[in-house]
């Protein structure tokens, strides 16, 4: 961040005006920091990208060869069906041949499918089933005993020219023989090319096209698959168009944190750039004089001339004789200077472009910002809550850090002092006087000028502060039951036949219980405005927050090894130094809880009891509680009047 200062002998010189060059070092490294966490971030996104889509494709090739088996055992069943082949009796009879391969069963098994070929499809039906029992079979042996089935299937088709059944083979020996050779070792290997130099060395087994297949397993097994997926492309779209759908939720989702990383990444290498520059810029040279319009006395190689003493003290000095309108006047020969021009050899001061509005729109949403962006947008004479409005949210335009700036940053890097004291929590003691001195002075005089009618109030209007309401509190609801009325009445009309003294008796019974509860009446009628005006005129509490350190610092009472907790504590293991397997926590047990209510005695450490809320459902619920009571006992004075 450099300036330019004014030329000397009409050249600029730079000036390097940046802060200390250790927080410079430190600012430079934590950017850096950023960056290369940036960077591992992206590798990281595009590793995992990678992985998501290698477990996409394993999960695709899973699902897609479910389908296909599906699909192919759906087909089975239906062709088995619409040829009458039963496909439970051939399996019982292939089992023999694929434990042991006895000659027996080899013959068991070619005469049941000599016997159940009765049409081309019966023989595809056949040799599919054939397929699938190798493709299903894991040991090499029972792939290779299925194969010598069908190698005696062959031979008995070249003998007696059954041509349909020798087709259907055909379609299944090429991928039953490769799948067979992709999974053997090299033993296994030379027992399957036994078997197809026999093939080849009978020219009427297979055409050349067959054999030249069976040569490359590897090639001909993809071609298979490869016509397994256009043959039921039917049930393997959906798997892919999910598979590719999810890829590119994942795609989208890195792109767009690489984008915002890059962004960020761009930055932070520009304001690199910007601190490089200011750590190599050169220090400013010292100012050199002009030789050409500014002269400097001579200078003398030897000494000073001495001072003569021949002076006469009884004569005033030159000039005193002379009248004082007759006195020269003082520098009469010299030119007064035009003030207006910049000194000789100063050239104009530099021209300082201002910034365009475009430049100083922000780039990123304003929740992005710093917070410190919205300082100017709130004014010294704002006291009441204004809502912000984004869109005039600016940078600030570039201009070099000023000596106030410097001097704020280099102290609130500073050590605590006696010239800047901290409080407890580190912050500084009258960090903001200043500040509320001068936006005080804003908000009286917007004041003032609002009482002069310079200036009108502002549309977000001030609270306005109602007077006390000195009425009398509206009169207590009084609840009182059907029946206890008509058990009223019903007692007057019973009382006219009862004698005077009956009738004495219970009037001053009834005056006294009246007379109770007029003075109760009136009691709380006497306590109620005094209340409700001290519940008036007390201002809200505070709410108190655990740990403040403007509230009184509690006493740390250190508890003995006789209590409880501490007990509890050292059997598992604590050392007495702090909670946590690192002592970090706290060094004293939770002390014993104050003396509580018994509702509250089971709530937890830490709850507030003197909720305000909750005192006022409590007190509801004991009013509420008080009444019900009241009303029990009248009821009770009731029934006892009446018996």
């Amino acid at each position: 961040m450099g300036g330019v200062n004014p030329s000397i002998g009409g050249v600029t010189q730079p000036v390097n005006i940046g802060g200390p060059p250790g927080w410079l070092q430190n600012e430079l490294a934590n950017l850096q920091s950023q960056q290369t966490t940036l960077q591992e971030q992206v590798r990281q996104s595009e590793q995992n990208l990678a992985a998501q889509h290698a477990a996409l494709m394993a999960q695709q090739q899973g699902r897609v060869e479910d389908a296909v088996r599906q699909a192919q055992e759906t087909a089975l069943q239906n062709s088995a069906q619409s040829t009458n082949t039963d496909l439970a009796a051939f399996d019982a009879v292939l089992q023999p041949i694929i434990d042991s391969c006895t000659k027996d069963s080899i013959s068991a098994g070619k005469a049941w499918i000599l016997q159940n070929s009765i049409s081309p499809q019966s023989n595809q039906v056949v040799a599919d089933h054939l397929l699938k029992k190798v493709i299903q079979a894991t040991n090499f042996s029972h792939k290779l005993h299925i194969i010598y089935l069908v190698n005696d299937v062959l031979h008995h088709c070249a003998r007696k020219k059954s041509m349909d059944l020798r087709k259907a083979m055909e379609s299944v020996v090429v991928p039953m023989f490769c799948n067979t050779s992709l999974a053997a070792s090299e033993e296994q290997l030379n027992k399957l090319n036994k078997l197809l130099s026999l093939w080849e060395s009978k020219n009427n087994y297979f055409d050349e096209g067959i054999i030249d297949k069976l040569k490359q397993p590897s090639t001909s097994w993809s071609e298979y698959q490869a016509n397994l997926v256009e043959q039921h492309a039917s049930a393997i779209t959906p798997i892919t168009t999910s598979t590719k759908q999810t890829f590119d939720n994942y795609q989208a989702q890195h792109q767009a944190f690489v984008t915002h990383a890059l962004r960020q990444i761009q930055n932070i290498e520009q304001q690199k750039i910007a601190i490089d520059q200011q750590l190599k810029a050169p220090p400013p040279p010292p100012p050199q004089l002009n030789q050409q319009n500014m002269s400097l006395p001579p200078s003398h190689s030897g000494p000073p001339a001495p001072i003569s003493t021949d002076v006469n003290f009884s004569q005033p000095p030159p000039g005193w004789g002379v009248p004082p309108g007759n006195e020269p006047p003082p520098f009469s020969n010299v030119p007064l200077p035009d003030f207006s021009k910049p000194p000789p050899g100063f050239g104009p001061p530099p021209v300082i472009h201002e910034p365009s509005v475009e430049d100083l729109m922000p780039s990123m949403p304003y929740y992005e910002l710093p917070a410190g962006l919205m300082v100017p947008l709130i004014k010294l004479e704002d006291a009441e809550y204004k809502p912000l409005d984004p869109e005039a949210i600016r940078l600030p335009p570039p201009a070099p850090p000023s000596e106030r700036l410097v001097a704020a940053v280099e102290a609130f890097y500073a050590p605590p002092n006696h010239d800047s004291p901290r409080d407890s929590d580190g912050w500084e003691k009258l960090g903001l006087y200043e500040y509320y001195k001068a936006k005080n002075a804003a908000r009286k005089r917007k004041e003032e000028d609002i009482a002069a009618g310079i200036r009108q109030k502002s549309k977000s209007p001030s609270p306005i502060l109602r007077p006390r309401s000195k009425s009398p509190s509206p009169p207590k609801k009084r609840y009182r039951s059907k029946s206890r009325s008509r058990s009223r009445s019903r007692s007057r009309g019973r009382s006219r036949s009862r004698s005077p003294a009956a009738n004495h008796r219970r009037n001053s019974r009834n005056s006294n219980h009246n007379n109770r509860s007029r003075r109760r009446r009136n009691s709380n009628k006497d306590r109620s405005p005094d209340r409700r005006m001290d519940r008036q005129d007390r201002s809200p509490t505070p709410p108190s927050f655990l740990g403040s350190t403007y509230s009184k610092a509690p006493q740390e009472i250190s508890l003995d090894e006789s209590n409880k907790g501490h007990q509890l504590l050292k059997k598992m293991g604590w050392g007495g130094a702090g909670l946590g397997a690192n002592e970090q926590g706290i060094e004293a047990p939770i002390s014993g809880g104050e003396i509580r209510d018994k509702n509250d005695q089971y709530k937890g450490v830490g709850i507030n009891l003197n909720d305000p809320y909750e005192n006022f459902r409590k007190s509801k619920g004991q009013a509420f509680i008080t009444r019900m009571k009241a009303r029990a006992e009248e009821r009770a004075e009731e029934r006892g009047e009446r018996d």
